[in-house]
């Protein structure tokens, strides 16, 4: 298991290198879904760091402010991908290419969908910035 950061770094080297910029509210939403592909194939928690039901989404604090200074610009930074094992680099690389040609407003839509962990945290609970619990993201985004 990795920290969210070496994670989010690793995402933001890829897309440096890939020439795919990512903005930070594109690599919290990615974080997301690669958290939930990671564990669908591996049965295993990718990090531990807890999202938020922040307004445009889940959001792991930590990262977004280690890139907030970038605003809504392209974070291009390189990183070493060492920190990640080959094996994990490969399933990361997978998911990365799943979700990197979808657009930060349908990566937003799609988390904001009715019934699902953000939704639920966010607007049913009235817990703005309140954790969306693992078991929670998995019993609704992992199952099927």
């Amino acid at each position: 298991m990795y920290a969210a950061t070496t994670i989010s770094r690793h995402i933001v080297d890829y897309c440096s290198r890939t020439n795919q910029p990512i903005s930070n509210l594109k690599l919290q939403k990615v974080l997301y879904f690669l958290w939930i592909d990671y564990y669908k194939q591996t049965g295993k928690y990718l990090f531990n760091d807890v999202f938020s039901a922040w307004q445009f989404g889940p959001v792991i604090p930590e990262v977004y402010y280690e890139f907030c200074a970038y605003g809504g610009m392209p974070i291009d930074c390189l990183y070493d991908p060492q920190q990640i094992d080959q094996e994990d680099q490969e399933i990361i690389s997978s998911i990365l290419k799943k979700y990197l040609p979808i657009t930060v407003s349908k990566l937003v839509n799609l988390t904001h969908l009715p019934n699902h962990p953000w939704d639920d945290i966010f607007n049913t609970k009235h817990s703005p910035r309140g954790t969306i619990p693992f078991d929670l993201i998995i019993r609704k985004e992992c199952i099927v």
